[in-house]
């Protein structure tokens, strides 16, 4: 409820820029906002059901879609194409993107990482912060205050919790309304975990647990010098990532099926 739709497209963006001013690379210029939602366009599905915002396509379009988008890249002169993805549905399927495309002959390697790591979560970045106090000297005795608060209650990392909330605040702050995160239940219903404790992976089970398509305690006392802190962290990682793939030859090499030089 207290964040817009777009929230992870938005994320992603911000995550590879704020990496690009650390390590130049192209980006594209308008990323690629469709993403995968499962069972969205199901009549009697949850999240469909109860969210506005949804444009719904096959998931054979998209992969359809996001293959042409990577070969033009290529074609343009590019023989490294890096995903950088902010939005947890869509990892299993941008898994199975990147293992495809090595199905048919590319002149060009196809790669996807995640935008940030759990060190984003408040139990990971205070550390971080307490090592270095003045490198993050803009966060407030309020910030620090939250950032404890949630690493003492283990926030998790999951759909709209403090660190999506945070880094929204960041980059489009008059698309959030911090006091709507307690309007509705971002904890889980239970109801799906017998088939996930025995290791049974379904596209329903999330939605079931998570109905309200709100993985989190509320959000109240986020703010967006708590989201700076957790794109600068996050960025010096993907700008690590930016620079191993720059200098590194054998990923095209092995993504074409040739012997290391």
């Amino acid at each position: 409820e207290h964040l817009p739709a777009g929230c992870d497209y938005y994320q992603a963006r911000a995550y590879a820029e704020a990496a690009a001013e650390l390590e130049d690379v192209v980006i594209f210029p308008t990323g690629f906002w469709m993403g995968d939602v499962c069972g969205a366009k199901a009549i009697e599905d949850p999240i469909s059901k109860h969210k506005a915002g949804f444009i719904c396509i096959s998931a054979e379009l998209r992969m359809k879609i996001l293959s042409e988008i990577c070969d033009e890249i290529a074609r343009n002169g590019f023989r490294k194409v890096l995903i950088v993805n902010n939005h947890g549905g869509n990892k299993a399927w941008l898994y199975h993107f990147t293992r495809v495309q090595v199905d048919e002959p590319r002149n060009y390697a196809t790669m996807y990482t995640n935008a940030h790591t759990d060190n984003v979560l408040p139990a990971k970045l205070l550390p971080v912060i307490k090592e270095n106090p003045e490198r993050f000297s803009y966060l407030t005795e309020e910030d620090m205050k939250t950032l404890e608060r949630f690493a003492e209650t283990g926030c998790g990392g999951g759909h709209g919790h403090i660190c999506e909330t945070a880094v929204v605040q960041t980059v489009v702050p008059q698309c959030v309304n911090i006091q709507r995160s307690v309007d509705i239940s971002g904890l889980s219903t239970h109801r799906a975990d017998y088939l996930e404790n025995e290791g049974i992976a379904a596209g329903f089970t999330w939605g079931e647990n998570y109905p309200n398509m709100f993985e989190a305690f509320d959000s109240v006392g986020s703010t967006a010098t708590i989201g700076r802190a957790m794109l600068d962290v996050a960025a010096e990682r993907l700008a690590r990532i930016y620079k191993m793939l720059k200098e590194d030859e054998d990923c095209v090499r092995m993504a074409q099926g040739l012997p290391k030089e």
